[in-house]
């Protein structure tokens, strides 16, 4: 096969704004650098998880979430708080094995620690396709923003997280 009879050259891709369903690609992009460099910089800074054979399987988000160096709830900043206060009223739904959605009850008492949690399901919700059968652009760019402002308070008051996260290390 020579580079001209090749496929994949003449291959056009789909367009997915328009699979997006609504959901504005720019935060998808936006929400995925933040998720990818901060599950980077947990493993970095030890919170991090390993298979029986020791192999680094991924981000320890519950034990981040829960250490006791995360800010109180309420913090005293309007957009952290109300992203708390949604994603622990109205936390990640579950998608069943009908691609039907079920909602989970509200996390109560709402804290910092329960909406941490929920950025890996918003993460694995979209990532892994489940957003592209019946999105919901409204509620799915509200997850991703507030999940974004989340990560951006653990960015300010951590600073060894912060370092790795803004760090290229080799």
């Amino acid at each position: 096969m020579t580079v001209d009879d090749d496929p994949l050259n003449s291959f056009q891709d789909p367009d997915f704004q328009e699979l997006l369903g609504g959901i504005d690609i720019t935060l998808v992009i936006r929400f995925f650098n933040y998720f990818s460099r901060f599950e980077y910089a947990l493993k970095r800074i030890n919170f991090k998880k390993t298979d029986r054979r020791n192999y680094l399987i991924g981000a320890d988000w519950s034990r981040y979430a829960t250490d006791d160096t995360r800010p109180l709830y309420p913090t005293g900043n309007r957009n952290v708080d109300r992203a708390v206060e949604y994603l622990c009223q109205q936390p990640v739904k579950q998608q069943r094995h009908d691609f039907s959605w079920e909602d989970k009850p509200p996390i109560e008492p709402h804290s910092l620690a329960e909406a941490l949690k929920q950025i890996p399901y918003i993460r694995n919700n979209l990532f892994h396709g489940g957003k592209y059968l019946r999105p919901d652009p409204v509620r799915d760019e509200k997850l991703l923003k507030y999940s974004i402002y989340l990560m951006q308070l653990c960015l300010i008051t951590d600073n060894q997280l912060s370092e790795y996260f803004n760090t290229i290390h080799r």
